[in-house]
């Protein structure tokens, strides 16, 4: 089954603990919906964008791949799209759990999950449930900062 985006099912909430991973986000998270693959385990949830006009561009997310929450930063780069129209968007992979990158576990996984990464952002379009797009590109790049 492919990613698909819902609403999160109370559930599911309580199996990803994310009340547990909301707690650690600064500020909070109100985010209910995510990008969801469920037969292979992993989901993309958007926990929030940086406030400050300067700082807009950056967004702040849940990035759950087979067993281990990954907290990411992508920097929107640009993109376009109108409400029932293809759309396309380009985005940096600015960090991965802080500084720290991969756990030594998954490191060996690293193309398989910016791959897997990709996917999600290409089906999560231009907004998850929201979107109202009809087909979407992206385009992934590795910040050089970004430790993998």
């Amino acid at each position: 089954m492919p990613f698909v985006n819902e609403y999160i099912p109370p559930e599911d909430a309580a199996k990803y603990h994310l009340a547990e991973l909301d707690a650690k986000f600064i500020g909070g998270n109100e985010s209910r919906d995510w990008t969801i693959d469920r037969e292979r385990d992993i989901y993309l949830r958007n926990l929030g964008y940086g406030r400050e006009e300067e700082f807009r561009h950056e967004s702040y997310w849940t990035f759950y791949w087979r067993g281990t929450p990954l907290t990411i930063r992508l920097d929107l780069l640009d993109g376009r799209g109108r409400p029932g129209e293809p759309g396309w968007s380009h985005w940096r992979l600015a960090f991965l759990n802080g500084s720290y990158g991969l756990p030594s576990a998954l490191r060996t996984n690293k193309q398989a999950i910016l791959d897997d990464l990709k996917e999600a952002l290409v089906a999560h379009k231009d907004g998850g449930v929201f979107s109202g797009s009809t087909d979407y590109a992206v385009t992934l790049d590795v910040g050089e900062e970004c430790v993998l």
